[in-house]
């Protein structure tokens, strides 16, 4: 089996924003005296000021990911690194399913694990699920997906069998748990237990009310709330949480890990103090971040005449809650805790420096465009 290697190559310059070219191998991927089938190679070098990320392509085939260092800080470079490694790792090792194998429970989902790994690198090679792991009845209902990715989290710092354990009481029925990698769970918990088994939003979806699809999203908010402040009692470390709506793991679940990987990503870009990031929320920051940097540095300097006072800590956490209740003076002077005078002289001011009103709806946007942008932009 083959790797899509053009497409890990698109989704690399999705995500970090800059060309990505494919080598092949070269004398610094190996030791001397050892050969492509031998060796594995570092995870990443730098030389001539490019970073190469080695990676086997297929049995035999050495090949490399090649960027300019310039576009990636230590941490996206540890990111890529890991996701290129799991991927070898999956195609190396493969699920390697006997005739008829026996499996533990978290054998069973480690194995399933791994074959989703590599459905959501190859999206356009569908395959169905292995029989021998008997998930696929589980996997015709209508679940919700939540992904659970720490950072640094010390390894074996909690088992399988207490995350199940754990999850399994807060959702009050059964879930399936998937690990992922050492530091990532794909957690799937069907939709009656969070939403109730006769819900009016099992209706055909063109025919749901506005109301309904409301309500659904702030249950799955007032839900993944409740389950991350249960996490942080057992967990180890900083970690997230990303979570989609609900939909059958059957059908799309390799779209859907990959959206809740793009989610978190996301996430961490763009709502850097926050830890839950919800897929549904996320439309815009998609867009931007797709924007190329040329474009994005090009917008930051001709939208306003001056930003200084957009790096003021005070203001940025004001134009925060601000765009958050909708550009109510009124609501954001309480969420602040200041007086309504207090507030119109914080935006007035804001409007003296930058040359735009908040308070009317083209500069509301030119504003918050520039704000998401600036976050992207500022961390390469």
């Amino acid at each position: 089996m083959t790797l899509d290697t053009e497409w890990i190559q698109q989704q690399l310059q999705n995500i970090i924003q800059a060309p990505f070219t494919i080598v092949p191998w070269c004398p610094e991927m190996m030791a001397e005296g050892e050969t492509a089938d031998s060796v594995i190679p570092d995870r990443s070098f730098v030389r001539d000021n490019k970073l190469y990320f080695p990676f086997r392509a297929s049995a035999g085939e050495l090949a490399a990911f090649v960027v300019e260092a310039r576009y990636l800080t230590d941490r996206e470079r540890k990111l890529v690194e890991a996701l290129l490694g799991n991927m070898e790792q999956v195609w190396q090792n493969g699920p390697q399913l006997s005739d008829n194998p026996v499996y533990s429970e978290e054998e069973r989902m480690n194995r399933y694990g791994q074959w989703l790994i590599q459905q959501a690198a190859n999206l356009n090679k569908e395959e169905e699920i292995p029989d021998e792991l008997q998930l696929r009845d589980s996997l015709s209902a209508c679940m919700v997906p939540i992904l659970l990715n720490g950072e640094g989290t010390q390894e074996g710092a909690i088992t399988y069998t207490q995350l199940h354990r754990l999850f399994a009481s807060y959702f009050g029925g059964d879930v399936l748990l998937t690990p992922l990698d050492k530091q990532s769970w794909l957690i799937m918990a069907k939709k009656e237990l969070l939403l109730g088994a006769d819900d009016e939003r099992d209706k055909d979806t063109e025919s749901r009310d506005a109301d309904f699809t409301e309500s659904l999203e702030e249950v799955l908010t007032a839900f993944s709330l409740g389950l991350y402040e249960l996490i942080a009692n057992e967990w180890v470390g900083v970690f997230h949480l990303a979570v989609s709506k609900p939909s059958i793991p059957l059908q799309s679940l390799p779209q859907e890990l990959n959206l809740l990987w793009e989610t978190i990503h996301l996430g961490k870009i763009f709502h850097v103090t926050e830890h839950i990031h919800f897929s549904w929320e996320l439309h815009l920051e998609r867009l931007l971040n797709r924007i190329s940097k040329e474009q994005r540095v090009l917008f930051l300097e001709q939208v306003m005449k001056s930003s200084v006072i957009l790096e003021d800590s005070e203001t940025m956490a004001t134009l925060d809650i601000f765009f958050q209740l909708d550009c109510n003076v009124s609501e954001t002077a309480k969420r602040l805790y200041v007086h309504r005078n207090t507030l119109i002289y914080r935006l007035d001011k804001i409007k003296q420096e930058t040359g735009l009103d908040v308070r009317t709806f083209n500069d509301a946007v030119l504003v918050k465009l520039y704000l998401l942008l600036y976050k992207v932009t500022k961390r390469k």
